[in-house]
């Protein structure tokens, strides 16, 4: 499911937020198959995917809607390439933009891709570190692709990876 697809009152529990300056990318694609997975195993709610590349900014800001979507959720995934060894800015721009607090009571899951190997530690220097600060619990692995991986696996190889390594992550989390 992506933003376009959303009725109001919907409230999904997992929301995957992609900061990609490239519409339709890799890293949106390994989002929502995370997202989708961990919606299926919480219930019937589909998830929600939003490409932040889609989305018109208002005054520096993408708008209270994703924020509410965000604050209704369960878990939130914040992905992004690797940028320059940390994450987006579109994804940077988004964050800064949430209220304080906005993420407490709430599961974080920092996902990037990287280009090489020497960039996969910037998930856990900068991402997770920032959703804490937004009052995240990071209770699991982060996911850190490399894009050689993602062209060799494919999305759906480290969806599958990911969710069978995290699910005893996950399994003792306040989320299930």
């Amino acid at each position: 499911m992506n933003q376009n697809s959303l009725h109001p009152g919907f409230a999904p529990n997992v929301v995957a937020v992609v900061g990609n300056q490239r519409p339709g990318s890799g890293t949106l694609k390994l989002a929502s198959g995370i997202a989708d997975g961990l919606a299926t195993q919480l219930g019937d709610t589909p998830a929600v995917t939003i490409d932040l590349v889609n989305l018109p900014l208002s005054d520096g800001s993408f708008g209270p809607e994703l924020n509410s979507l965000v604050k209704g959720a369960q878990v939130v995934i914040a992905a992004s390439p690797t940028v320059m060894g940390s994450y987006s800015g579109l994804l940077m721009l988004f964050l800064d933009g949430l209220p304080e607090a906005a993420l407490l009571d709430k599961t974080g899951i920092p996902l990037m891709i990287a280009r090489q190997a020497r960039h996969a530690m910037a998930t856990d220097v900068h991402l997770r570190p920032a959703l804490l600060e937004l009052g995240a619990t990071c209770s699991t692995p982060s996911l850190v692709a490399l894009e050689s991986e993602l062209a060799s696996l494919g999305s759906e190889g480290l969806v599958t990876a990911w969710l069978e390594r995290s699910g005893n992550w996950l399994s003792v989390s306040r989320v299930f």
